[in-house]
């Protein structure tokens, strides 16, 4: 806004122009401040129109040419004299901003100094939208050319930030931040945030969504996962900290585009976790195809190796998470099951301390399956507790009723030849969270600490001779097999599960090398029709081991 439009909003009567020619004129005005003191400086800033009412003048007309020069030093452009006062403006005031070279005019005595203000305020308010929305549209055509090119969801936050000066951040469907404001919301308030968002998106409602938080008002935005796609369960959401039910249509449709620019920019950040998934569906096909001969085990390993090469973690420990949507309407359609585990699985809680977990993810044969490999640094392995706390706060929110997300964990394995034993318990472990024990959580979480002492637990309320009869119906072929060879089959079937069904650590631990271990196992299925790398078929062993 430049001072002739400040001074030709009123028309020709409120305001004479005194003095500045026309190159003060086109001054830039920033702001209008309202002084009456006679020493102003602290209270100008570079870029503000000066209105006083001269108040100040009265009764020594010698401190105009101080004030004057105070209010310019300090940034001042022009100068909006009330005429009430006096009655009109003093020479002695007209004559210092002439020596001085500060545009000056005559605001008259009807005239109060807020509408002023105000006029300035919403012109200024104006240009920056215009402006912004200028330079959104330009990131856009960027984006829409050269997608993932831009430069993130925390520089477009910054446009927001800067020019239209809001708090916003970027918030996952579990509340984990992805950009936003310093300093960050609590991870509370995020959580919160996320899943009010969620549950205002799957009853249908029109965003943008307003509440509060700790007594602060929020406006929430939906940043979808697919520019142009409708609502998911995998969409982000830019928390503005304000309250936009005062807003012009303008300013929301600004935000608006925002958010699609951030979806542009999400979509275009997919070239590595698109190699991630494909690393890890090569591993799951090969997990799944039930090789176990030599060159079996090779290929497995050339893909774990592969995999860890996509996300890079350092030496750790593989474990698999696998994670089912049910009750979905439309359910032949795409899953976004796959997405909603990358997302629970890249919460902080999930991650560990300085992201000492790295994942790739892969969807299951079925479709309707993920399957995640998790490859955790030592001693930062993941929990089924860290991920209760990463699903279970926002998205129960965003499930309606008769949907439900299950998710189990495996125990985690140090060698890439145990990883089928466990993907096995991560999809049991799944299968039991999913089960009827849990129908009143729509999302549940499962390892095979949780099953084994819910099964190990049920024991004694079976008759001793229904223990007996089950613990010997398993074994005897063993023990037949184990006196008729002199051999020790039951234990090594101990020891294999003791360890965890760690192929290394049970060998170590018998001093047997691993391809003897491995025939000991493969004998111990053939005689008892069993898998060990099936979960439930690992506890009937332990529970049968137990009542030997």
């Amino acid at each position: 806004m430049q001072l002739r439009d400040v001074i030709l909003s009123g028309g020709p009567a409120p305001f004479r122009y005194l003095g500045g020619g026309e190159e003060g004129l086109r001054r830039p005005v920033l702001a209008a401040v309202t002084i009456d003191l006679p020493d102003p400086g602290r209270f100008v800033s570079p870029g503000d129109l000066v209105l006083s009412g001269l108040v100040w003048l009265r009764p020594d007309l010698g401190r105009a040419d101080a004030f004057v020069r105070i209010i310019l030093e300090a940034g001042a452009v022009a100068l909006g004299a009330g005429e009430a006062e006096f009655g009109n403006v003093p020479d002695e005031l007209v004559r210092a901003c002439e020596r001085h070279g500060l545009p000056l005019f005559a605001v008259g005595v009807d005239v109060p100094f807020g509408p002023v203000a105000e006029f300035v305020a919403r012109g200024r308010s104006g240009a920056r939208v215009g402006n912004l929305a200028a330079l959104v549209d330009r990131h856009r055509r960027l984006m829409a050319s050269r997608p993932g090119s831009g430069a993130g969801a925390g520089a477009l936050l910054d446009l927001l930030l800067s020019e239209l000066d809001l708090r916003a951040h970027v918030l996952s469907p579990t509340g984990r931040l992805i950009a936003g404001a310093r300093p960050p919301l609590p991870e509370r308030t995020a959580t919160a945030l996320a899943g009010r968002f969620l549950a205002a998106e799957r009853s249908g409602r029109r965003a943008p969504h307003r509440t509060a938080a700790q007594g602060v008002p929020y406006s929430l935005f939906p940043v979808r996962s697919a520019p142009g796609a409708g609502p998911a369960l995998t969409d982000w959401a830019v928390a503005v900290e304000a309250d936009s039910g005062d807003w012009h249509d303008e300013r929301i449709g600004l935000v608006e585009r925002l958010a699609g620019l951030i979806s542009v920019e999400r979509g275009g950040r997919d070239a590595d976790r698109t190699a991630r998934r494909r690393a890890a569906g090569r591993l799951l096909g090969l997990l799944d195809s039930g090789g176990t001969g030599t060159g079996a085990r090779d290929r497995v390993r050339d893909a774990a190796g592969r995999l860890a090469a996509e996300a890079p973690g350092g030496a750790g420990r593989w474990q698999a998470v696998a994670a089912r949507l049910d009750g979905v309407p439309g359910g032949d359609g795409p899953s976004p099951v796959r997405d909603l585990l990358e997302e629970v699985l890249l919460h902080p809680a999930c991650l560990g301390p300085g992201a000492a977990r790295r994942i790739g993810l892969a969807a299951a044969l079925d479709g309707r399956e993920a399957v995640a490999f998790v490859r955790a640094a030592p001693g930062a392995e993941l929990t089924p507790e860290a991920v209760r706390e990463a699903a279970c706060g926002a998205l129960p929110r965003g499930l309606r009723g008769g949907e439900r997300l299950s998710l189990g964990l495996g125990d985690p394995v140090a060698d890439p030849d145990d990883l089928r034993h466990t993907l096995a318990e991560a999809r049991s472990a799944r299968r039991v969270a999913a089960g009827t024990e849990a129908e009143a959580e729509a999302v549940a979480v499962r390892g095979t600490a949780d099953m084994a002492a819910h099964v190990m637990s049920l024991l004694p309320l079976l008759p001793a001779e229904v223990r007996r009869a089950f613990s010997r119906r398993l074994l005897a072929p063993l023990h037949a097999y184990d006196r008729r060879h002199q051999s020790e089959l039951v234990p090594t079937l101990r020891s294999f599960l003791e360890h965890d069904g760690s192929w290394a650590r049970c060998g170590e631990a018998l001093h047997l090398h691993v391809n003897s271990l491995r025939y000991r196992i493969n004998r111990i299925e053939s005689l008892t029709g069993r898998d060990l790398a099936r979960l439930e078929d690992k506890m009937d062993f332990a529970a049968a081991l137990r009542m030997d």
